[in-house]
């Protein structure tokens, strides 16, 4: 892959929706790195923290630290960039007008949103990361924070943030948009009513599940190597049909979570292409009842997920979201929940928990997930002791 070059500043705050998924709102986003030699790093994972003034009541000492415990999921990682994405601050910024730091107290929530970051940064320091001083950005524009002199309109983005659009999903305005429900493709949808009227034995549908599998693979390889597959995935409807059907049992629906993972090291990409017509359900269920399948599944595994594979799955069964019928949508979105979770990517699988808890209140994949989101468990590779 090529190495390009990343300034503090514009190019750095270009860069955080496309590490996302979403431009995001209202949010204090920490950006690691890991030192190479002086002057050069690489960056590494982002933590995302809501970080809107009505937030800031509840953070004190003890919630900073807790809020930037993932970051210890980057082991090499010694340098963080804070960047704090809020209209308050950009407002308070471009309307500075010579005004005295000192004199902010209670000015548009200002003065909370520094301490804030002030809270963060001296957890960070706890932590023994060198932190850069903190951007803010909001209204089109940019620059540290408290320092009117910095301040800049947002550049255009730089070749290094034009090679990762080229690799990332599509980026969202926002949160709400980049997790809404999307429409059935019409063709699609008709393709599936015309073949739930014929009969098709599970380990047939799997098959179609299999392919489909394998076609999400190259698409994550793509973009591990730097490339974006070029056009959209179109899903097959003989693979929503076995979504559906795998759905319809716990163990099967491992199966589903296991083979969309992207790393199960009983489902490689060469063993998937061996198996014959109607062969791999037996085996993968075998898998499964054997029981030591399941401590390799993503995000239960001490072994961090290829972040790629993950995306690619997550996008393809939100699309089948809209198009399994409605005994499987509450399965489907607990999955994204799963993978979600599995990413450490906390806000995304609180959202699709919901999603699953409204369709079937007591869906007990996603009432799992709750739990975990809500003592702020993350997935095994985080934190592996």
């Amino acid at each position: 892959m090529n190495t390009d070059r990343i300034t503090h500043g514009p190019d750095l705050v270009s860069l955080v929706p496309h590490l996302l998924g979403y431009t995001p709102a209202d949010s204090l986003v920490l950006v690691s790195a890991t030192t190479k030699r002086e002057g050069v790093g690489l960056l590494g994972p982002s933590l995302r923290i809501d970080f809107a003034v009505g937030d800031m009541d509840a953070l004190d000492e003890a919630s900073a630290s807790r809020s930037t415990a993932p970051l210890r999921a980057a082991p090499d990682a010694d340098t963080v960039f804070p960047i704090v994405f809020s209209h308050v601050l950009a407002d308070f910024h471009l309307d500075w007008d010579e005004r005295d730091p000192a004199s902010f107290d209670g000015l548009f929530g200002v003065e909370a949103l520094v301490d804030g970051v002030l809270l963060v940064e001296a957890a960070l320091h706890r932590r023994g990361f060198h932190v850069f001083p903190a951007l803010w950005s909001g209204r089109g524009s940019c620059g540290m924070l408290l320092a009117p002199e910095s301040t800049t309109r947002e550049a255009p983005p730089s070749a290094a943030v034009e090679g990762l659009a080229l690799m990332s999903l599509p980026v969202a305005d926002s949160f709400a948009s980049s997790v809404g429900p999307r429409e059935p493709d019409p063709g699609t949808a008709a393709a599936l009513a015309a073949l739930r009227r014929e009969h098709f034995r599970t380990d047939e549908l799997v098959d179609g599940l299999v392919a489909e599998a394998l076609l999400l693979e190259s698409r994550s390889s793509l973009r591990e190597q730097g490339s974006a597959p070029v056009a959209p995935v179109i899903v097959d409807p003989m693979a929503v049909l076995a979504l559906e059907r795998l759905c319809e049992r716990p163990g099967d629906r491992d199966i589903v979570q296991m083979l969309l993972a992207g790393n199960h090291p009983d489902f490689p990409p060469e063993r998937l292409r061996a198996f014959g017509p109607g062969r791999f359900l037996d085996y993968a269920r075998s898998c499964v009842e054997g029981g030591g399948a399941a401590l390799h599944i993503v995000g239960l595994s001490h072994t961090p997920p290829r972040q790629e594979a993950l995306a690619e799955s997550i996008d393809w069964l939100r699309t089948c979201a809209a198009l399994v019928n409605d005994d499987a949508t509450a399965d489907v979105h607990a999955l994204i929940a799963w993978f979600e979770w599995a990413r450490g990517r906390m806000s995304f699988a609180d959202h699709y928990v919901t999603c699953a808890l409204s369709e079937q209140t007591g869906h007990r994949l996603a009432l799992l997930i709750r739990k975990a989101v809500d003592a702020g468990m993350p997935p095994r590779w985080i934190h592996p002791d």
